[in-house]
């Protein structure tokens, strides 16, 4: 195993034990489920599909989640709504709770707040230090050793109504994974709607009586998705390029069928 990529205990280790990290776990998620579904009203579409990778995808594979980001209060509330309670009460059973990261500015300004946080299974990233700083080797060792990991690609809350550009740090995750453990994990996408009117920006307080919407994707293909990326780029060039003469000869007729052009092929063409 690349020894680059070990994780660092301390950084993913629960600083007040195994049940203070499922206290942790099961407060948070119980807020967020009442800020979601009773003080608000919450759709799921596609829920199981979640679900079933939370429970029954192989051992050792990794699940990276990702999602549009709208509001402080996304992760955990929107993970929140669509995982059942009983599974964060059992987490010191099965360890399947997400994986986070969060800016050191705003999660760990100070030892009792860091400590909250990293019992909540959040990881402490650095903004403006690059894609090479440790944490995001924690991140893709996680992920490499079959834990689950949700990512915001765009980096940061966005207010514009629209996703930003996404940051190149869910592609080295995913290629770090698998350069340590040897399997290409499991990518699936959701779009929330609606957690701006809950806690808008500038508030301190989620606000009632709003609907909110989730609606959760299918996996992500990723080999597929490299290479129609690769044939695109490709494609673009092809026709912004001088063409090639065709080296194929002029057998077909208008009209003529491919078998009745097969037989008048030369045999190393076939």
């Amino acid at each position: 195993m690349d020894s680059t990529l070990e994780p660092e205990e301390p950084i993913t280790s629960p600083p007040w034990g195994e049940f203070g990290r499922v206290f942790t776990l099961a407060i948070v998620s119980l807020t967020g489920k009442f800020v979601l579904n009773w003080w608000n009203s919450t759709k799921i579409s596609n829920q199981s599909t979640l679900l079933k990778l939370l429970q029954q995808r192989d051992k050792g594979l990794g699940l990276i989640t990702v999602s549009n980001h709208t509001s402080t209060i996304d992760d955990p509330f929107v993970l929140s709504a669509l995982v059942p309670w009983s599974y964060f009460l059992t987490e010191h059973q099965h360890h399947g709770i997400r994986w986070a990261l969060c800016a050191r500015e705003i999660c760990y300004i100070n030892p009792f707040l860091g400590q909250f946080f990293q019992s909540g299974k959040t990881l402490a990233i650095e903004r403006g230090k690059g894609l090479n700083q440790p944490v995001m080797r924690v991140a893709a060792q996680r992920v490499a050793q079959g834990d689950w990991l949700h990512v915001f690609p765009e980096g940061r809350v966005g207010y514009a109504g629209s996703m930003g550009p996404f940051k190149w740090g869910i592609g080295k995750i995913v290629c770090d994974s698998i350069r340590s453990g040897q399997r290409l994990p499991l990518i699936l996408p959701f779009y929330h709607s609606g957690l701006a009117n809950v806690l808008p920006k500038g508030s301190v307080l989620p606000r009632p009586g709003n609907e909110i919407t989730i609606n959760v994707g299918s996996l992500i293909d990723a080999w597929k998705d490299i290479t129609s990326r690769i044939e695109e780029a490709m494609r673009k060039l092809e026709k912004e390029s001088p063409q090639n003469r065709s080296q194929m000869p002029k057998v077909a007729a208008d009209g003529e069928s491919l078998k009745e052009v097969a037989p008048k092929l030369p045999s190393k063409i076939l």
